[in-house]
C-alpha cells in the first residue's frame, strides 16, 4: 500500500484587513485619541466600551443608543479599538444607554455626566441569551472500541437549528473573522504544542480495531517571503517522516484549515449564512461554504508518490458572534476523488483560546481533530488532540533557517510545475546518479534534503554537480543549493524527462 498524505496547502501574501463598525474603527492612533481628551479635559466626554463575560472586548454585530436629557438620540464615534465609542461634547445631565447584539441579552443603563468632570467611561457586560429551542450538534465523540462506530450526517445532510427571525449580515461576519486570520498570521511565527493521536480501523460493521496512538512533540514555524506570502512548515519529533503517522498516512496543517476564511482564500469560495447558531455555550454564526470550480484549489489536497492530488471541499463553521473567532470547522468531500479512490472524507475541528502568557497573547488554535475517511474500501478513524502550546517570538529581521545540505525550489507561477532533480556525484565515489521527479505546488516552496538517507542519498562533499529540468516558463522556479563544498548547479526550462 502506497503512503498517502493528507495536507492543506498555503500560500498567501500579507494583508491588512481594516473592520469599521458601530463600535470599532481603525482610524487614528491611541495618541491622538487621548491627545484629543487631554485638550479638554474639562469638557465632559463618555467613552462606552462593550465587554465579553471574560472581560473581552466585544468586536461583534453590535447596536449603541444613547438619548441625551432633552430625549434626543446621539451618535457615538467609533474608537481605535474593538467594542468602543466615543461621544465628545455633552451637556451635564443623566443619559440613557442601550447596547443590543443579536444572541445577546440587551444591556440599558443610565449614567450621570457632569460639568466639568471631563471623560467618563461606561462598561457594559454583554450576556449570551437563551438559545429559544436546545439543539445539538453531531460530533463523532470519541472512540469507543465496544460499539459501532457511526459517522455524523454529512454538511448537508444535516443542518442544524439556528435562531429564528435573526437576520445575518453576511458581508459584516466575512470581514469580522477574515481580520481574526489576518491578526493570527502577523502573531504567529512559531509555536509548539504536544500532539496526541489516536488511530483506528473500522470494519464493515462499524466496530473500531486495531487501535495505535502516537505522541509527538509539535513544532509550527510560519515563514513569510514576497515570493508566496507565507507557509507553514510542520516538525513531529524534529522531523517531517510520515512513516512516523499510523497506517503510513500522515495528517498535516491542522492549523491551516481555518485559514479558508482568510482574505486572501475567501475568494476561492462560495459562502452563505445559515443563521446565528449556537456553540460552546454561546450564539455562533453558522457560516456553510463551498470551493468554487472555477478558482484553483489550494487549501488541501493528497500527496502519494510524490504526486498532487487536490480535494474540493465543502463545510460550515461556527464563527463566535462576540469576537468572530472560528469554534468549529466541519467540512466534506464534494465529490470523491476516484485517481486515488478516496470515497469519502470527514474533517471536525474544534478550536480552542490558547493563553500565552510570555507575550500576553491570546489565539485560537485546534484543540481537537477528528477525521473518517474511507479509500480502496477500506476505513479509518482517526483523532488528534493537542495541549501544552508555547509560542517563540522570532525577530522580524530574523529569517526561519532552511535546511542544511540542501536544493530549494519555490514556484513563483500561479500553475503547479513538475520536473526532475539529477545529482551527481564525483566520479571517485562510484556511488550513483540520482534523479528524483517531483512537483512544485504553486506559490511553495519545496525542499530536497542531501546525505545518506536523505532525498539525495548521496553525501553533500560528494557532489560533483546537479541538473534541475522543469516544465514551465522560464523563471517560474526559483532554485538554490546550501551546500558545504563547492558544485555546479544547472536550471533548465523545458520538458521534463
Amino acid at each position: 500500500m502506497h503512503r498517502a498524505l493528507i495536507v492543506s496547502r498555503l500560500r498567501f501574501a500579507l494583508f491588512t484587513f481594516l473592520i469599521f463598525g458601530t463600535l470599532s474603527a481603525h482610524q487614528g492612533s491611541k495618541e491622538n485619541s487621548a491627545g484629543q481628551h487631554s485638550s479638554n479635559s474639562n469638557t465632559p466626554s463618555l467613552k462606552i466600551c462593550l465587554r465579553l463575560s471574560d472581560d473581552s472586548p466585544f468586536s461583534g454585530l453590535a447596536s449603541l443608543h444613547v438619548v441625551s436629557p432633552q430625549g434626543s438620540e446621539l451618535p457615538g464615534k467609533p474608537t481605535d479599538s474593538e467594542g468602543e465609542a466615543i461621544l465628545p461634547n455633552l451637556v451635564g445631565g443623566t443619559y440613557s444607554v442601550e447596547a443590543s447584539a443579536p444572541g445577546f441579552v440587551s444591556v440599558k443603563q443610565t449614567v450621570e455626566i457632569k460639568p466639568g468632570h471631563g471623560l467618563e467611561i461606561l462598561y457594559l457586560v454583554m450576556r449570551p441569551d437563551a438559545f429559544p429551542d436546545s439543539h445539538s450538534i453531531a460530533s463523532f465523540g470519541g472512540a469507543n472500541e465496544t460499539a459501532a462506530f457511526h459517522t455524523p450526517p454529512g454538511v448537508d445532510e444535516v443542518v442544524p437549528k439556528v435562531w429564528p427571525g435573526v437576520s445575518c449580515d453576511l458581508p459584516a461576519v466575512l470581514r469580522g473573522v477574515g481580520e481574526r486570520m489576518t491578526q493570527l498570521v502577523s502573531n504567529l511565527e512559531k509555536f509548539s504544542a504536544t500532539e496526541h493521536i489516536e488511530h483506528y480501523g473500522v470494519d464493515k460493521k462499524g466496530m473500531l480495531h486495531s487501535r495505535e496512538t502516537r505522541s509527538f512533540e509539535y513544532l509550527v514555524l510560519v515563514s513569510q517571503n514576497p515570493v508566496q506570502g507565507f507557509q507553514l512548515d510542520e516538525f513531529r519529533n524534529g522531523s517531517t517522516d510520515p512513516s512516523q503517522f499510523p497506517a503510513g498516512i500522515a495528517t498535516n496543517a491542522l492549523p491551516a484549515m481555518a485559514l479558508i476564511f482568510h482574505p486572501l482564500m475567501m475568494s476561492e469560495f462560495n459562502f452563505s449564512c445559515e443563521g446565528l447558531g449556537r456553540w460552546a455555550g454561546g450564539p455562533a454564526w453558522q457560516i456553510r461554504f463551498e470551493q468554487r470550480q472555477d478558482r484553483p484549489n489550494r487549501i488541501r489536497y493528497y500527496k502519494i508518490q510524490g504526486n498532487y492530488y487536490p480535494v474540493a471541499l465543502k463545510g460550515r463553521a461556527w464563527i463566535d458572534a462576540g469576537t468572530y473567532q472560528i469554534l468549529r470547522l466541519e467540512t466534506d468531500l464534494i465529490r470523491p476523488v476516484s485517481q486515488i479512490d478516496l470515497t469519502y472524507e470527514r474533517l471536525s475541528i474544534e478550536y480552542g483560546e490558547v493563553q500565552f502568557h510570555s507575550r500576553a497573547l491570546r489565539l485560537w488554535l485546534p484543540a481537537t481533530a477528528e477525521l473518517y475517511w474511507e479509500r480502496h474500501g477500506r476505513r479509518y478513524y482517526r483523532r488528534h488532540s493537542f495541549s501544552n502550546f508555547k509560542v517563540f517570538v522570532v525577530d522580524t529581521n530574523q529569517k526561519i533557517q532552511r535546511p542544511k545540505e540542501s536544493y530549494s525550489f519555490t514556484n513563483a507561477s500561479d500553475h503547479d510545475v513538475p520536473g526532475v532533480l539529477i545529482v551527481t556525484p564525483v566520479p571517485s565515489s562510484k556511488l550513483n546518479t540520482v534523479s528524483i521527479a517531483f512537483i512544485v505546488p504553486a506559490g511553495h516552496s519545496v525542499f530536497k534534503t542531501i546525505g545518506a538517507g536523505k532525498d539525495v542519498g548521496i553525501p553533500s562533499d560528494l557532489v560533483a554537480s546537479a541538473k534541475y529540468i522543469y516544465n514551465g516558463p522560464e523563471g517560474a522556479v526559483k532554485v538554490d543549493a546550501s551546500l558545504a563544498t563547492e558544485s555546479t548547479l544547472e536550471v533548465v526550462s523545458g520538458p521534463s524527462p
